[in-house]
Parts: structure tokens; sequence; C-alpha cells
């Protein structure tokens, strides 16, 4: 997808992304291949043609942070397909809702691993790095809101400068409304018995018998819990992408 995209240019939104797509140019190389392109005047189609190379070469060297500071951050989701095999996926649990509440647990999910770091026992600042290292796009479900902030404030020495492909937002843009369960549902993800049905309240009402009276049993459900809303996202995340491929862009690539 991230070849066919557009948007990175100046004055091209989706709209005359779309109108460049039906005039037969569908990726960097049919644009700066071409005499003209839309009726762009020749020296902002030459500029264009500058910045697509960079963008070019940028992929081709897998410098992700440097073409996500091309891409508007809402199409940050563009790049998912061509980083795909370094997304990392993260989801913490707090004890409330506001931005300085306490990170109970923290979990980050890619192919290789999957990382639960828990508040009081292994959640620090260098294990949370080292559980990121290594990543090219982040995917959480409301994170660069909620999680991202969050922990921004929790662990400053902690670089969260990923780009990010947030499925709250990602979703909207195929229709999906609501929160993370119910997108799950919509998709047929189930979860297992035990932790079917939770939510965040219950989140915070079992860190409490945690942390106030060592219910080992209630971290344990936590853990399955915040590792579940993680894990989940992979499947998630490809489901999302694919259609907003199709039905977004308009184009199946």
């Amino acid at each position: 997808m991230i070849r066919n995209t557009f948007v990175l240019l100046p004055s091209v939104g989706a709209k005359k992304e779309r109108v460049i797509w039906e005039s037969g140019v569908r990726t960097w190389d049919d644009f700066i291949s071409a005499d003209c392109v839309c009726s762009m005047r020749p020296d902002a189609k030459s500029h264009a043609d500058v910045l697509l190379e960079q963008a070019s070469g940028l992929l081709d060297e897998r410098e992700c942070g440097a073409l996500a500071d091309m891409i508007p951050k809402g199409e940050h989701w563009r790049m998912f397909g061509d980083f795909r095999d370094g997304a990392k996926y993260l989801d913490i649990e707090t004890d409330g809702l506001s931005r300085d509440a306490l990170v109970t647990l923290v979990t980050v999910h890619s192919k290789k691993e999957t990382v639960t770091l828990t508040e009081g026992i292994d959640l620090t600042p260098d294990a949370l790095a080292d559980a990121l290292e290594g990543t090219d796009i982040l995917v959480t479900f409301n994170g660069s809101c909620f999680d991202v902030p969050v922990l921004r404030n929790s662990f400053p020495e902690v670089d969260f400068d990923f780009p990010q492909y947030d499925l709250r937002f990602a979703s909207r843009k195929v229709g999906y409304r609501g929160g993370l369960k119910p997108l799950e549902i919509d998709l047929g993800i189930t979860r297992e018995e035990d932790i079917d049905g939770m939510s965040g309240a219950d989140a915070v009402r079992l860190w409490k018998q945690w942390s106030r009276h060592g219910d080992r049993d209630a971290l344990d459900i936590l853990t399955e819990y915040n590792r579940a809303d993680t894990v989940n996202l992979e499947t998630i995340a490809d489901t999302i992408y694919e259609r907003l491929v199709r039905e977004h862009a308009g184009f199946r690539w």
C-alpha cells in the first residue's frame, strides 16, 4: 500500500489521491515516470518527484521513523503492510483513567514473543525499553490518546516515538464504532471463559485485590486479560488493514 500512497505530497488529500489513482497513476514509479499528473504544474510535479524518490529510498532502507515523518499521522496505517514483521502490539492496564494514573501492567506482543511487565515486580524503564526495542510500527487500540501518553508520563526516559497504527481510529474508517471488545465480537474473536466479558473496571478491581490483599489469582486473571487485549490486536490489525486497503483506498493492490 505504501508505494501507492500520495498523501505525503503537498496539497494531496484522500480525494486528490483518488483522482491520481483513477488517472492510471497507481504507484510512486508511475508518478515519477509520468510527464504530467492531474494537471499538476511542472514545478510542483518536479518537487513531488523529489519527495517520492526520497520516500522510496527511506522505504528501501527500512527507515520507518523517517518515512512516517513524511506521512500524516492519521495515515500511518498505510505503512503496516510493509512493516508488519516489525510491528509490536501494546496494551496497558492502570488504576484509573487519568494520564497520571498508575500503570499496573504492560504487555508488548510481537511475532517473536509476548512480554508482560507488572508494577512492583518487573515493570521498569529498562525492561519496557527492552520490550519495545526493534519496533517499526506500534499497534494499539486508542493508544495514541491513552496508552502512549500515560506511558510517556510514567516513563519519560523511554522512547515511544514510533509510527502508530491506532485501531480505534483505523477501524472507524471502515465503519466500526465502539470499543475493543465489541470489535472483537464483530470479528469473531473469542476469549477464555474466565476473562470473557471483563471490562476495564474489572481490571482495576483485580489490581486492588492483588495490591491490597496479595490475591495471586486476581493478578493471574488480570495478566491473562491484559495479554488477551494485546495479542488479539494482531488479528484485528490484519483484518482492518485489509479492509482499509479494499474499502478506504478503493483498490486491492
